[in-house]
């Protein structure tokens, strides 16, 4: 009895190893996301913190050069956030496109899979006929030497 070889074997093999680096970048790009908006958080905490800052020390009467100070580095907090919220954007779009990816390498190897699976059945039918024959003429030939 011959061993089942699927031809498209190393195909199939290859889709998955993509598939693996795919995951992989998928995890990349997530993490990067998530340290991103861990900084527009932090950024935007600092925002709110300095703001009420500069609104008490107001209270209490500030220089305008301390006031020009405290809005210069508000401003490029803000600064900041909006090139942080652009990057976390891109980045978004990029795990989008890296989800499609995901999802049409899953299904060309699921579609491999299942011709794998119809060919698998195919050898077993014709590997069970070929053993179905093989006893017929068995049986013939003993019958015809007895005979």
């Amino acid at each position: 009895m011959k061993k089942f070889i699927f031809s498209l074997e190393k195909v199939l093999s290859y889709k998955r190893q993509i598939l693996d680096l795919l995951k992989s970048e998928l995890s990349r790009l997530q993490v990067r996301q998530n340290e991103i908006q861990k900084k527009i958080e932090d950024a935007n905490h600092e925002f709110k913190l300095t703001s009420q800052k500069l609104t008490d020390e107001m209270r209490d009467g500030l220089s305008s050069h301390t006031i020009a100070v405290y809005k210069g580095y508000l401003d490029k907090l803000n600064r900041k956030v909006l090139s942080l919220l652009k990057e976390r954007q891109k980045l978004s779009d990029a795990i989008a496109a890296k989800q499609k990816e995901i999802v049409q390498m899953n299904s060309d190897i699921s579609g491999l899979e299942r011709l794998k699976d119809k060919q698998f059945e195919e050898y077993n039918l014709q590997e069970r006929k070929e053993q179905e024959t093989f006893i017929e003429e068995f049986v013939s030939h003993a019958s015809s030497r007895a005979g």
